[in-house]
């Protein structure tokens, strides 16, 4: 074959690797994207997702059950046996699956699952009652989950609790070995870190303008923590810059028309943060997007306004994965189907989740 023959092969080959990576390339959200639910998913009564070994991982609350979704369609019992109320999942740098469990007066704990499916109990604490106390040392109520590639694990907590964490370096841990963010941040549910690991965001509900939003501390090289400052506050921002955003449920232009009672906190690899908003009066439910340095409202999450429960009414957990990781799952507190949104861009922690 001439080499002049070959040219059209040449270029065929160039224009298809050009157009795999287009296709690649991750770009900032913006604008307003339409989730849609799982027609397969069963009704959940959902809290804490991550996307583990190529499926996403749901705790689900009553009955006290992990549940695991296959896409496109496939949904199945994970784990049932030894569970009391699992709350938040994540997964760490070493692909194992992490889970905090949260139940008044009975039982928090946090454990660790290989991928082979041997399950170890890191920290426990049986027949308290935390939830309106802020104990010096322990797990006290753990909620949603983070984790450092160090092997650095973050919980948030309600509605007292604030933000702890645990450092890595030992194989077995007491509850003296727990540390506790400054300041103290009550109502505080999501969690995620930055891409450069060098910040943990930590949304708060509490209703006063002067915390409701987004906190963040700066996150050190072994994975302890600075003191923390409020970062985002969400009653400063509106949304008449948003096209073709529907209207709020209150009708006016700001955010707080769609973000009333702040649950779930999810990092894209960009840098952006994603809030989720659940409802309470007189706000909708929505996620809203935030650029990296907090300043600007950058894209909604919304449901479609000619579907019937477009989204969930209350908001709960936010977890990215897919193949691509490009996949944003939405999950809601109180019996709602689970729901997915594509992005162009992936999350934070989805190459650790393969």
């Amino acid at each position: 074959m001439s080499k002049t023959s070959l040219l059209p092969i040449v270029f065929v080959l160039l224009a298809v690797s050009t157009s795999r990576a287009a296709e690649s390339k991750e770009t900032p959200v913006s604008g307003v994207y339409f989730a849609e639910k799982i027609e397969a998913s069963p009704h959940f009564i959902a809290k804490g997702m991550a996307w583990w070994n190529g499926r996403l991982l749901i705790a689900n609350r009553e009955p006290a059950e992990l549940h695991a979704f296959t896409p496109p369609d496939k949904f199945e019992l994970f784990k049932a046996d030894g569970l009391t109320n699992p709350f938040g999942v994540a997964v760490d740098s070493q692909g194992r699956l992490l889970l905090t469990e949260n139940k008044d007066e009975v039982l928090y704990r946090l454990a660790r699952i290989s991928k082979d499916g041997t399950e170890t109990t890191l920290l426990k604490e049986t027949g308290v009652n935390h939830r309106n106390k802020n104990p010096k040392t322990g797990l006290c109520t753990p909620l949603m989950l983070a984790t450092h590639p160090n092997g650095t694990i973050y919980w948030s907590g309600y509605p007292s609790t604030g933000t702890r964490y645990l450092l890595p370096g030992k194989a077995d841990f007491s509850l003296e070995d727990v540390k506790i963010a400054s300041p103290h941040v009550g109502h505080s549910y999501g969690i995620g870190l930055s891409p450069g690991h060098d910040w943990l965001y930590v949304t708060s509900q509490l209703p006063d303008p002067p915390n409701r939003g987004v906190w963040r501390f700066p996150v050190n090289k072994d994975g302890s923590m600075g003191k923390g400052e409020y970062f985002i506050a969400v009653d400063q921002f509106t949304t008449s810059h948003l096209e073709n955003l529907p209207a709020a449920k209150d009708k006016s232009d700001k955010l707080l028309g769609w973000l009333g009672r702040i649950h779930g906190l999810a990092v894209d690899r960009l840098g952006y943060i994603y809030i989720g908003g659940s409802h309470g009066k007189p706000s909708g439910s929505a996620v809203a997007v935030f650029t990296p340095d907090g300043k600007k409202l950058a894209a909604m999450i919304v449901g479609d306004p000619k579907v019937e429960m477009g989204l969930p009414s209350n908001i709960y957990g936010l977890a990215f994965g897919g193949a691509d990781g490009r996949t944003l799952f939405i999950s809601g507190m109180g019996k709602y189907r689970i729901y997915q949104v594509r992005l162009p861009v992936a999350g934070e922690v989805v190459s650790r989740a393969k």
